[in-house]
């Protein structure tokens, strides 16, 4: 059976089924600007033909964000914003499974190639 060539990939799909989560969880932990950055990616990961270098390193960006890589960095705005999240707020339920799913869609879009 021929590849068809206009199928959404598994990690556009992902972050379109996604995209307003992923951008509410973004302003949560980052802020405005890591907003902005992943609306950036919604709209650059929508057009791209194939994961690009940049584009990997902006998902890299958003999976450190989700994760809470950093923040124990006081100098990083994701310390003070964690800092005020409620630990039994829903939101943090809701970025785990952000985080798993945006995982999984990276590997199935990794074996797809």
């Amino acid at each position: 059976m021929p590849k068809d060539l206009f199928a959404p990939s598994p990690l556009s799909q992902f972050v379109v089924a996604n995209c307003s989560a992923l951008t509410s969880a973004a302003s949560l932990l980052g802020g405005p600007e890591a907003e902005q950055r992943v609306k950036a990616l919604v709209d650059e990961l929508t057009l791209a033909p194939a994961v690009s270098r940049r584009l990997n390193r902006a998902l890299d960006a958003l999976e450190d964000l989700l994760s809470l890589r950093h923040v124990d960095d006081l100098d990083r705005v994701e310390a003070a914003r964690f800092a005020m999240i409620d630990p039994e707020h829903p939101a943090v339920e809701e970025v785990c499974l952000l985080l798993e799913g945006l995982r999984a869609a990276r590997v199935a879009e990794d074996s797809k190639r």
